[in-house]
């Protein structure tokens, strides 16, 4: 685990080594203002989807209906409904925290994720909302420029750990009680036993024991990342494919050969072990570590338009799960859903003609350098449909370079000069 740190920390501090920067200026507020205008349709097209698939996990059992455990593999498989329909409502994670950004976190846009986070947490699972509200506060950290969490941001994690951790008691009955989905005498509570620091959500530590256990004494080889090849597996429902692999398309190690690792998660280094031993933890690691590093530097480097910024605060919460599951098809299985109102806000943004940010920064400094040239003599004709128009600087000076702005004082004077033919 110290290994893996030490070589996810070098290779990310080493591609990403660049300071937060934030670039939004006159061009993206006004990309912005625009996309925001034609953002309710995204709503319309993801918002019924989104909901369908959140009820729709209240079945005869819950969100686990048609699920079920290989025993030989330990990989719980959907039998009877579509995997594309119940990942649905992953889209509210990133509708919900973009309609707060949009609306300049009014009070009233904080009603979608609200309802999301409840409902969602009647179900019993965790991670979607966890990732919507984390989603949100990453927007509202961008949008204050405020590069290290102050006390209202720690004060409202921690609440969100407590959160996370009274829905994992009881799987969200108490949250159904409270919404009238439940009756108070249908269910009875289990006392758990364990102690603090004993349950599932504190368990990696004790899995990756566990890997290492195994690997390589008892079972004899290594993985050698072919359990990534699921990536490619994964999106084929298995009611068209009678004969698709449990979990890993090409599998070399069986973990329950030697224990019961029920609801087992490898966590990054637990990867890397699982594939190639030392040698696999450094690699493992470190790949993500660069490639992350570079996703973040490539984002302050650039021009952070509206949908660059969008798309990055949405990603990064992913991280979280995929950092405990270890694997690259977490990232694959969510982003995909995370990002697609994106996608689609996209298309109609393309369709309806609205410019992007370089396009008006570009038509900007044409208006100034109507402006500016020879001073304020040059009529300026209106900006491009669409576009914002710009006033010349203070006291109406240029603000062209004075050598350009003696290269055309010359050229006018010879123009002047010149007899005419």
């Amino acid at each position: 685990a110290t290994l893996g740190f030490l070589a996810f920390a070098f290779f990310c501090l080493r591609a990403g080594h660049a300071p937060m920067r934030f670039a939004e200026d006159d061009a993206i507020r006004e990309e912005r203002r625009r996309l925001t205008q034609v953002f309710v349709w995204v709503v319309v097209i993801c918002g019924p989807a989104a909901a369908y698939s959140v009820l729709h996990s209240f079945g005869d059992d819950g969100n686990f209906s048609g699920m079920m455990m290989d025993r030989s593999t330990g990989v719980t498989i959907n039998t009877s409904k579509i995997g594309y329909i119940t990942d649905l409502q992953l889209m509210a994670v990133s509708l919900s925290a973009l309609v707060i950004w949009l609306s300049r976190f009014r009070l009233w846009s904080f009603a979608p994720i609200v309802a999301f986070v409840t409902l969602r947490a009647s179900t019993g699972g965790r991670g979607p909302f966890v990732a919507a509200i984390v989603s949100a506060g990453l927007f509202y950290l961008y949008e204050k420029r405020i590069r290290y969490p102050g006390i209202r941001v720690i004060a409202g994690a921690a609440a969100l750990v407590l959160l996370f951790s009274f829905v994992g008691q009881d799987r969200g009955s108490a949250v159904r009680q409270v919404i009238g989905l439940e009756e108070q005498d249908s269910f009875e509570s289990a006392q758990s036993q364990d102690r603090f620091l004993e349950g599932m959500d504190f368990a990696n530590m004790e899995y990756l024991e566990y890997l290492v256990y195994v690997i390589p004494q008892r079972s004899g080889t290594y993985d050698y990342f072919l359990d990534n090849l699921q990536i490619f597996t994964e999106p084929v429902p298995r009611l068209l494919w009678t004969g698709k692999p449990v979990g890993e398309p090409f599998r070399r190690v069986w973990l329950f050969d030697h224990g019961n690792p029920l609801g087992m998660t490898k966590s990054l280094p637990g990867e890397g072990w699982y594939a190639l031993g030392w040698l696999g933890v450094v690699i493992w690691c470190g790949l993500w570590g660069h490639v992350l590093g570079r996703i973040y530097a490539r984002f302050v480097s650039g021009d952070q338009t509206t949908f660059k910024t969008a798309c990055y605060l949405v990603f990064l919460p992913i991280l979280v799960v995929a950092l405990r599951d270890g694997i690259l098809l977490t990232v694959v299985r969510q982003a995909g859903i995370y990002l697609m109102p994106i996608f689609i806000w996209n298309l109609i943004a393309k369709y309806t003609g609205i410019p992007k940010a370089a396009d008006i920064r570009a038509a900007l400094a044409r208006n100034r350098l109507a402006i500016d040239a020879g001073g304020n003599s040059v009529e300026r004709g209106d900006p491009p449909a669409g576009r914002v128009s710009v006033s010349p600087g203070p006291s109406g000076r240029s603000s062209l370079p004075p050598a350009v702005m003696r290269r055309r004082t010359m050229l006018q004077e010879a123009q002047r000069t010149t007899p005419t033919q």
